[in-house]
C-alpha cells in the first residue's frame, strides 16, 4: 500500500516484482527438449556417422538405438525432464524474486 508521500509524487508507483508462470515455463522447456530429441533422432537416422544420437543414449535411461521403443521412451523422458526443469526453474525464480526483488 502506498503512503501519503508516494501518492503526492507524480509517477511514483509500487515496484512490481517480476514473476514467471512456472507451468508455462515447464511446458515450454518440455516441448523444447522433446523437439530437440526428435530432431537429433531424425538427424541420426539420416547421418548416423555424425554420432549426434550418442549423448541421448548416454544420459537417457533404457535407450538402445533407433527402434520405436527407444524413440517413445526418449520422447517421454524429454517431456518429463524438460517439464521438471522448467517448473522448478520458474518456482525458484519466483521465490528469489519475491525475496530479493
Amino acid at each position: 500500500m502506498a503512503n501519503a508521500t508516494d501518492q503526492m509524487r507524480p509517477g511514483a508507483a509500487a515496484a512490481e516484482v517480476p514473476q514467471v508462470s512456472a507451468p508455462a515455463l515447464g511446458m515450454t522447456l518440455a516441448a523444447f527438449a522433446a523437439l530437440s530429441f526428435l530432431l537429433c533422432v531424425l538427424l541420426g537416422a539420416v547421418s548416423p556417422d555424425w554420432g549426434l544420437h550418442r549423448p541421448w543414449l548416454q544420459f537417457y535411461l533404457g535407450l538402445t538405438g533407433f527402434d520405436l521403443r527407444s524413440i517413445v521412451l526418449g520422447l517421454a523422458q524429454s517431456l518429463v525432464y524438460g517439464g521438471h526443469a522448467g517448473v522448478l526453474t520458474g518456482l525458484l525464480f519466483n521465490f528469489f524474486s519475491r525475496r530479493l526483488g
